[in-house]
């Protein structure tokens, strides 16, 4: 009976490393997958490469020549910057504005997929809640949406965060400032 329970428990146990590291291998290759920013966003925490700040995007093909000479370009709308802001549980967060809201979207990586976020004007709370996605080690989905007139001066910021389970303390705060709409 002894030895039945011994090798129930290295099954059990075999079963449990197998898992872990088949979820660690998916984490990995989600995070290698989704680990570099595209072109034309940037990031405030983090510098541009080289890379990044030197290349453009596809240019366009050159005009026809007429008579041996070449057509000057013609001028070209700029592209706006699409900011994306992160830290350790927080990634890939955009904010849009669309009709009369504003859409923040991102990736959560938070324990059992809850966090909360509060809308600051200076220091006046104007919205609080929290967001439930997947839980940790996956990265969850999210996209949180208020009314563009919550955004009533230019000193709005969204901070999204987790509470501590230690303390109960705000930890991993994003802080992502929100523009005035036109």
């Amino acid at each position: 009976m002894k030895k039945l329970a011994h090798l129930l428990v290295a099954f059990i146990a075999i079963f449990g490393l197998t898992a872990c590291n088949h979820q660690q291998d998916k984490t990995i290759n989600q995070e290698k997958s989704t680990s570099h920013v595209q072109k034309g966003t940037t990031n405030p925490e983090q510098p541009a490469t080289p890379e990044e700040e030197g290349t453009k995007g596809p240019e366009a093909p050159a005009a026809p020549e007429k008579d041996g000479t070449k057509e000057p370009d013609q001028p070209t709308a700029p592209v706006p910057e699409t900011n994306v802001y992160e830290n350790n549980v927080f990634k890939e967060v955009v904010v849009k504005e669309t009709g009369d809201k504003i859409i923040v979207t991102g990736k959560a990586q938070v324990f059992e997929g809850v966090f909360q976020y509060a809308l600051h004007d200076g220091e006046k709370v104007v919205l609080e809640n929290n967001y439930q996605t997947a839980g940790a080690p996956a990265w969850g989905k999210f996209e949180i949406s208020f009314e563009k007139g919550l955004v009533a001066s230019n000193h709005v910021k969204l901070e999204l965060y987790v509470y501590s389970a230690k303390d109960g303390s705000k930890v991993n705060t994003l802080e992502i400032p929100i523009p005035k709409p036109n």
